[in-house]
């Protein structure tokens, strides 16, 4: 177990510090990029023409409004279809990269960085629920950060983080603390 002291020695130096964040803004740009990616290329793949398709916001979120016509079974499949695929998509690149780098390079830098990684995953899989199954509270939701739906979505974030430890576990920074 890593212990306190050795703990208060793992810190991100400023530039660190600063990468992590450009790196959280950048994950998360391209993270509702591949959301609202799917879910048009659901809808075509559906039957839905591309110059019906309409972007909007609610809120700051962005979203793509679907015809009125397109409704049923299809339609609950463009919703979960956003965020199961940002989810996948984010979850085979922090299994193919990041693991393998806290495996091989385990600094606190590149713990961090797989964190936030994961921690997009767990948010976009929590949003493809809300999104497919109680889509009307996914939508209202989307207008406060605190909204049931939204404390639903950092719930799935929080335990990222413990997902994240027992894959990549502190012990194994030892080497890079010790050095």
């Amino acid at each position: 177990m890593l212990g306190l002291r050795r703990l208060k020695g793992i810190r991100l130096s400023w530039r660190e510090y600063i990468y992590l964040m450009l790196y959280t803004l950048a994950l998360a740009f391209v993270a509702v990029m591949i959301h609202e990616t799917a879910h048009i290329v659901s809808a075509i793949a559906f039957g839905v023409r591309f110059v019906e398709l309409q972007p909007g916001f609610m809120g700051i979120n962005p979203s793509i409004i679907l015809p009125a016509w397109f409704t049923g079974t299809h339609r609950t499949v463009v919703y979960y279809a956003g965020g199961l695929t940002a989810g996948m998509v984010l979850l085979l690149f922090y299994l193919c990269y990041w693991m393998r780098k806290c495996r091989h390079c385990s600094t606190f830098f590149h713990w961090s960085l797989g964190l936030v990684t994961l921690f997009f995953t767990a948010v976009q899989f929590a949003f493809a629920y809300l999104e497919g199954h109680y889509h009307g509270a996914y939508i209202l939701g989307a207008m406060s950060s605190f909204s049931p739906a939204n404390l639903l979505a950092y719930g799935w974030a929080v335990s990222a983080v413990f997902f994240h430890s027992a894959l990549c576990p502190w012990k194994m920074m030892r080497k890079a603390v010790d050095q």
